[in-house]
């Protein structure tokens, strides 16, 4: 990028504009892996460091700025918490421990602090996450939007494999563990000026109850959640790292009629609004539909779908098979549409 270039929204809301932006300061850095594991150089959910053929770690770091800071569904300490804890889980570990820094603006409420951490602190004792450090600063007013948290997720390899984003092999099948863009559209809908008539929410979770148990057996290759920039990134990026294509069936991706009818209304792309209770996962074929009843028995995978597969053609793109049977291409989105969503 240019020096003179001013820095966007977009340049922050994990779509094409991003990677631009991304790759530019990793120039900036030398030193960028550990012991020959997966570094920022991926821009993978996280690292990975290899101690022994035992023991490796997965660190994930991450700030959470989302307005409102409660929403339907959900607060501020329960998308960082859940949404470092899901991206341990997706490199294919058990998430043991978290550091939780804080930026508080001054002139807010003590009860209100107290509610996030609360939160916070109860999605990472019911996934048994450890709070081993932190940091807290209060700004002059206006400095800072009330909050935003900071973390870094720690975990140790379960997985008998490396699950990367790059992993996906040709055959493999792409599993969504349910529909996608509720937590964006459930901001969006509820947002100060739009106030939608809706009793949508958002599908923050972790997903690690759900995940961890098909994580061991070796089936899974690849797996990713649709953050910023929503399914339409993701799959991107699972085609682009791993140099595959991937196609699609349109008909077989799970749809919520409350999402569909916020993206119409506001003229939205379904594909990229953001979810954060939501998993895609690339799966060896002959495991696929023992994975996807596996998954389909746990309350957040209730609705999982296969909805497609890798393929040796339309390397590094992803096509849409669409209901009357053409075909079309789903590109990366500039960014995500809905600013503050994590």
């Amino acid at each position: 990028m240019k020096p003179e270039t001013i820095i966007e929204l977009n340049h922050g809301a994990g779509g094409s504009l991003m990677d631009k932006f991304i790759e530019s300061l990793l120039e900036i850095y030398k030193l960028k892996s550990v012991n020959n594991g997966i570094g920022v150089d991926e821009l993978d959910d996280g690292a990975t460091i290899p101690f022994s053929d035992d023991l490796t770690l997965i660190i994930s770091s991450d700030s959470h700025t989302v307005d409102p800071i409660f929403f339907p569904g959900g607060d501020l300490g329960v998308l960082a918490a859940a949404g470092t804890i899901n991206d341990v889980v997706m490199m294919g570990a058990t998430p043991f421990a978290i550091t939780c820094a804080i930026l508080i603006e001054e002139g807010i409420s003590y009860a209100t602090v107290k509610e996030i951490l609360t939160s916070f602190a109860r999605i990472c004792d019911t996934n048994n996450v450890a709070i081993i450090a932190g940091d807290t600063k209060v700004l002059p007013k206006g400095q800072v939007d009330k909050m935003y948290i900071s973390t870094t997720g720690i975990g140790k390899r379960v997985s008998p494999n490396i699950i990367g984003d790059n992993k996906l092999e040709v055959g493999d099948k792409i599993i969504l563990t349910g529909p996608a863009g509720m937590h964006g559209a459930s901001l969006i809908a509820g947002r100060e000026g739009i106030n939608l008539q809706t009793d949508l929410k958002s599908d923050v979770a972790s997903l690690a109850p759900m995940l961890l148990p098909i994580v061991t057996t070796g089936s899974i290759h690849a797996m990713k959640d649709p953050t910023r920039g929503g399914l339409g990134s993701a799959l991107n990026e699972f085609a682009a790292k791993s140099n595959v294509g991937i196609l699609i069936d349109e008909q077989s991706i799970p749809l919520h009629p409350e999402v569909n009818g916020v993206c119409e209304l506001l003229g939205l792309d379904l594909y990229s609004i953001s979810s954060e209770g939501k998993a895609i996962i690339g799966v060896k074929s002959e495991k696929a539909e023992e994975v996807l009843t596996q998954i389909r028995k746990h309350p957040l995978g209730k609705d999982a779908q296969i909805i497609g597969e890798a393929i040796d053609k339309y390397h590094c793109k992803v096509v849409l098979q669409t209901e009357i049977g053409g075909h079309r291409l789903l590109r990366k989105p500039l960014g995500e549409p809905i600013p503050r969503v994590c």
